[in-house]
């Protein structure tokens, strides 16, 4: 396992490594006895999109806040996220990553960031540990197609709620 930094404090991209022989393969995806992250995982989620489906970004306030572990089972995806922390050198700025099921990458995303990905295969299977539960009272977002980002040219399957969030310029005011 190789822990690589980013310009953004806390986040971080981690190489796994695969052990693979005649049955397959195994990937350790989490290990609470490395020292890359104080990750106390509370929950999780399995997410299975279609290509060109966007999730999020979303984020949760305060106390509420998650640290995230993001991990690609099956497919590609753009894994994105923004900045939210007012006092950190990086607000407001944006991490794109391309992840995908082949090269056994994952991503920590630190508290104070909301968070989403574009699916770029017609089945993306991707694994999301939570450090703290689900509060939809305590959720923001922003709105995926306010961000000043490249792209591929795919229809977008965005969800009427996602569609409705706040640009990253409103939320940022």
């Amino acid at each position: 396992m190789k822990i690589y930094s980013t310009k953004f404090k806390g986040l971080k991209i981690i190489k796994i490594k695969k052990f693979s022989d005649l049955r397959g393969s195994v990937i350790k995806v989490f290990n609470k006895n490395k020292k890359y992250s104080k990750f106390n995982c509370f929950e999780s989620y399995i997410s299975f999109s279609k290509k060109g489906a966007v999730r999020g970004l979303h984020g949760q306030l305060g106390a509420y806040s998650q640290e995230k572990i993001i991990y690609c089972l099956k497919g590609k995806a753009i894994d994105i996220a923004v900045d939210m922390r007012a006092k950190s050198k990086t607000y407001g700025m944006i991490f794109k990553k391309n992840i995908n099921s082949k090269n056994s990458t994952a991503i920590i995303i630190p508290t104070g960031f909301v968070h989403g990905l574009l699916s770029l295969e017609k089945e993306t299977i991707i694994v999301n540990f939570c450090s703290k539960p689900y509060n939809p009272k305590k959720e923001f977002g922003i709105n995926f197609k306010s961000l000043n980002i490249k792209l591929p040219k795919i229809k977008f399957l965005i969800s009427r709620k996602d569609k409705n969030l706040p640009s990253l310029q409103k939320v940022r005011k």
